[in-house]
């Protein structure tokens, strides 16, 4: 076999290596093609590849590295003009604006060689007949990195004043420069206002909306739009996390965590990215970074306890703190000797001093913001209680209350006892009921810990309380699935209690044992309620709540509701935890009525009872009234209770109960349209949901599928359904619905023989469950998917689909929608008369279903094809009955197509467009 031509060889490898990602391996993949193009004597290769190399170099923000291609470049153009084209010629000239800005970030150049750069560009933009425009912006940059605020104005105007050409930047990224400019001058106002082209429309360019908004931040910071700016915050950095060209602008996103009381996320995007610190792209990315990651830093509390891996050292995050800060210092010490300066040094300063601008909600709102999110009142009982004179009157009155039953204003008391110097058995119970009260994950660690505590019970003498406790230590251990242990405890609680003499162990434990086995608990649950009748009847609301949930259990959801409602609406007086359980119960079982309306009022009154004193049951509370927000369609309008509830769940709640409160919260911001929270939210959710919880995580993942779809990261979406399908669901209507979404994916991404493959099975599924229109709709797609390429392939799957439609009275949406997809796929093969046909069916059914827009879309098309056809008389004719099928007002994608077929129907014609009444009239409503 003959070897390949070199030219041949060399432009594919020199293809393929401009299609890998940014980062290293691009740029040396570039470097060996253009080594290997000089090697072949292919001067013009050569050209070409090193102009490559010098953009995979400034994608990395390695503006150093392209002064050898640069060098190159220049000395082949000189030598060898021919070897440049006209694509070469524009591109070098292009280029030539990276360097002197570029190296304006490296201490190691002079600023006599960065002025002779921009002088060079200057020239080279002179010789070619091109405006000076980017040439004043550079010197603007120039002059504001020495400090010089009158030549940085100056060349500021001259560049606003110049003409823009083919050499400036795109207009997003002059504005984005633009309000770098003002942001520098702390002009805010004018920096928001020239930003908002770039933010109402959408642009082409690569490096924009984010760049803008991230420059921005600092101005909404500063003129109070906390809310925009942490919209910039989210947008911004989700473009670039984890990007080369992202590292130029992590010290933005640094500073706003910092200061907005985000230091959790701030400390997240400094680990992500640590490695910045000891391989900088350059020493002005350093310094940025170094100075905002110290400024993190200084807002974590329990820096000294956390541990860093800095290259091959660790530290903790007071040594890393004070190193970024030394860092950032050093290295702003080295600019200011070459500029003559202090003006660098000055702007570190500036941030290592930054102050707080008060807490901002980003997405999830940590623990510390409980308060202004939730509206905590912390109002204490503590009347009844009389004033504590010493702490060990405090802790006596709190854990007499939490031993009554009164334990949101006893474990509020608790918070501010101290165990130093009580005496051993009070001491005992304050760490008892510390520990009960205290929320992790493992509730087999805190079995073993409050075993710990029992056992101080016991040999202090508190008897009564180590025997009460083993219900609680029932309930953990059947939590933790050992049965066994957990029936030990119960009977303990009963054994125990009957020969102390204490009522609440005994009916604790009769009622420990209902919880473990319901059908033979039925005895224990007679004993519980009569050993309450006689000896504790403040404790019978609790006992007869049990009945209730067995009742529901069973199936007696209305005679459960009668059983609670009575406790609640009667005169009797229960103790805290007992009326907030009934508030509770009584909520869940009007949900499982369908009473939506009066179960979220009593969630309602629950929720603000709890905030009277927060604790775990504010949490519960809220955790309880999220899971209806979320099941009943409510969360658009109920957003505020979903915060809360994130917020008392980072308060109170272990890690993945954080992480559920975060998966209700995205329902909420998911129903208002705002996906990119949602993502945010979704995505904290699966960083604190433990593997072992597999139906959150698979919930989790279904979200965040759903939410990156909603932000066109479609290859992101792809990788969460794909979580979500390998959980091993076994359910047919689920799997179908699963593969559905996963082909629309891939249809978004392009990789249509993958999106073909999950349609199939998807309308497999559908069929098992005996589903046809759902089965009918994954077979248009699965025509779509290989029907571009394979028409016969494309009209047997709708051909199918069809059968499916009409074989259910339900079906004539999906019927229409299939015949119209057919006239496409048809058209698409120019098939024009089939095409048409198919069209007319479709209409047809489009009147029938009283669609009246679908129609005026359907008309349209049936225009566009009289066009292709070569029938621009007729396909007019049908634009303007389309038009006359519009609605009022009319969908503005519709108006669109049938506005520009008819446009182009006159233009074949040779008929005025402009002045035609009807366009008129549509580019009105268009407007």
């Amino acid at each position: 076999m003959p070897e390949p031509d070199p030219r041949e060889r060399l432009a594919r490898q020199l293809h393929e290596s401009d299609d890998l990602p940014a980062g290293p391996a691009k740029c040396e993949a570039l470097e060996r093609v253009a080594r290997a193009a000089d090697a072949a004597g292919l001067p013009d290769l050569g050209v070409a590849s090193r102009l490559v190399l010098v953009n995979a170099y400034r994608e990395i923000r390695r503006y150093d590295l392209m002064l050898t291609p640069f060098a190159w470049l220049r000395a082949t153009e000189t030598r060898h003009p021919e070897a440049f084209d006209e694509w070469a010629v524009h591109q070098f000239t292009w280029m030539h604006k990276w360097l002197a800005t570029g190296l304006l970030g490296d201490p190691r150049f002079t600023l006599d060689q960065i002025t002779a750069l921009v002088d060079q560009l200057e020239q080279r933009y002179r010789l070619h007949g091109y405006s000076l425009h980017p040439v004043h912006d550079k010197r603007r940059a120039l002059a504001h990195h020495v400090g010089d605020t009158e030549a940085a104005d100056t060349h500021f105007t001259a560049w606003r004043g110049a003409e823009p050409d083919d050499m400036s930047d795109c207009p997003a990224c002059v504005v984005d420069s633009q309000v770098g400019y003002f942001v520098s001058r702390e002009r805010f106002t004018e920096a928001i206002a020239v930003a908002r082209p770039v933010l109402d429309e959408p642009s082409d360019c690569a490096e924009q909306p984010h760049g803008v908004l991230a420059s921005l931040i600092e101005a909404y910071l500063a003129t109070g739009r906390l809310e925009d700016a942490a919209r910039a915050h989210l947008v911004s950095y989700r473009v670039v996390r984890g990007t080369p060209q992202g590292r130029s602008a992590l010290h933005a996103h640094l500073r706003f965590c910092a200061i907005t009381d985000n230091a959790g996320r701030g400390l997240e995007i400094l680990t992500d990215n640590i490695d910045v610190l000891t391989d900088p792209p350059s020493p002005k990315v350093l310094l940025e970074f170094a100075a905002a990651a110290a400024l993190v830093l200084s807002r974590v509390p329990d820096r000294a306890d956390r541990r860093f891996t800095l290259g091959e050292v660790e530290l903790d995050g007071e040594a890393l703190r004070v190193f970024c800060a030394e860092e950032a210092l050093t290295t702003a010490v080295a600019f200011d000797q070459r500029n003559g300066t202090d003006a660098v040094s000055g702007r570190v300063r500036a941030t290592l001093d930054l102050a707080d601008v008060g807490p901002v909600l980003v997405a999830v709102p940590p623990a510390a913001q409980a308060e202004q999110v939730g509206s905590f009142t912390g109002e204490l009982d503590t009347a009844v209680l009389g004033e504590p004179r010493d702490q060990v009157d405090a802790a006596e009155a709190a854990c007499a209350a939490i031993e009554a039953g009164q334990a949101l204003t006893g474990v509020r008391l608790l918070a501010d006892v101290s165990a130093v110097g009580l005496p051993d058995g009070l001491a005992a119970r304050v760490a008892a009921h510390r520990q009960r009260f205290q929320r992790i994950d493992d509730p087999a660690v805190t079995a073993a810990r409050l075993v710990e505590c029992q056992s101080r019970l016991l040999a202090a003498g508190e008897l009564v309380i180590a025997a009460r406790l083993h219900h609680v230590l029932a309930g953990l251990w059947q939590h933790a699935g050992q049965t066994a242990r957990a029936n030990d405890h119960a009977r303990l609680a009963v054994a125990e209690g009957t020969t102390l003499g204490d009522a609440l162990a005994v009916i604790y434990g009769h009622l420990a044992l209902v919880d473990l086995d319901p059908v033979t608990g039925a005895a224990s649950l007679d004993t519980a309620e009569e050993v309450a009748t006689a000896a504790a009847p403040q404790f019978l609301g609790a006992v007869r709540d049990v009945r209730a949930e067995l009742l529901a259990a069973s199936g007696d959801v209305p005679g459960a509701l009668a059983i609670v409602a009575g406790l609640l609406d009667g005169v009797s007086t229960w103790p805290e935890l007992t009326t907030l359980r009934l508030m509770d119960h009584r909520a869940r079982l009007l949900a499982d009525l369908g009473r939506i309306e009066e179960s979220a009022h009593w969630f309602d009154q629950l929720v603000a009872r709890c905030r009277k004193s927060p604790g775990p049951w504010l949490a519960d509370s809220l955790m309880q009234y999220a899971v209806l927000i979320d099941h009943a369609g409510l969360a658009a309008e109920n957003l505020p209770t979903l915060l809360e509830a994130a917020a008392a769940a980072r308060a109170y709640l272990p890690p993945v109960g954080t992480a559920q409160a975060c998966l209700h919260l995205s329902a909420g911001y998911l129903a208002t349209g705002r996906a990119l929270e949602a993502a945010e939210t979704l995505e904290e959710a699966l960083r604190l949901t433990p593997p072992t919880a597999t139906d959150l995580l698979t919930k989790v993942h279904y979200r965040l599928a759903l939410a990156c779809r909603d932000l066109d990261e479609h290859a992101t979406a792809e990788t969460h359904l794909t979580a979500v399908i390998d959980a091993g669901t076994t359910d047919d209507a689920l799997l179908g619905h699963l593969l559905h979404q996963l082909g629309d994916v891939r249809l978004h991404l392009g990789a249509l023989p993958e999106a073909a493959t999950a349609f199939e099975h998807s309308a497999a599924h559908w069929r098992a469950a005996d589903n046809p229109i759902a089965a009918s709709e994954s077979l248009v797609r699965l025509a779509h998917a290989r029907g571009m390429a394979d028409l016969t392939a494309g009209l047997s799957y709708l051909d199918e689909a069809e059968t499916l439609a009409a074989s259910t009275e339900d079906g004539l949406d999906q019927l229409a929608e299939t015949i119209g997809f057919r006239a496409a796929l048809l058209a698409h093969h120019e098939h024009y008369a089939q095409a048409l046909t198919a069209n007319a069916a479709a209409e047809e059914l489009a009147v029938r279903l009283g669609n009246p827009d679908w129609q005026a879309f359907l008309a349209g098309r049936a225009a566009h094809l009289h066009l292709d056809i070569g029938d621009p008389d007729t396909a007019e004719s049908e634009a303007r009955r389309a038009a006359a099928l519009l609605g009022t007002p009319p969908n503005p994608q519709t108006l669109g197509v049938v506005l520009g077929t008819l446009a182009r129907t006159l233009e074949e014609q040779g008929k005025p467009v402009d002045s035609d009444p009807l366009v008129k009239s549509l580019t009105t409503h268009l407007d």
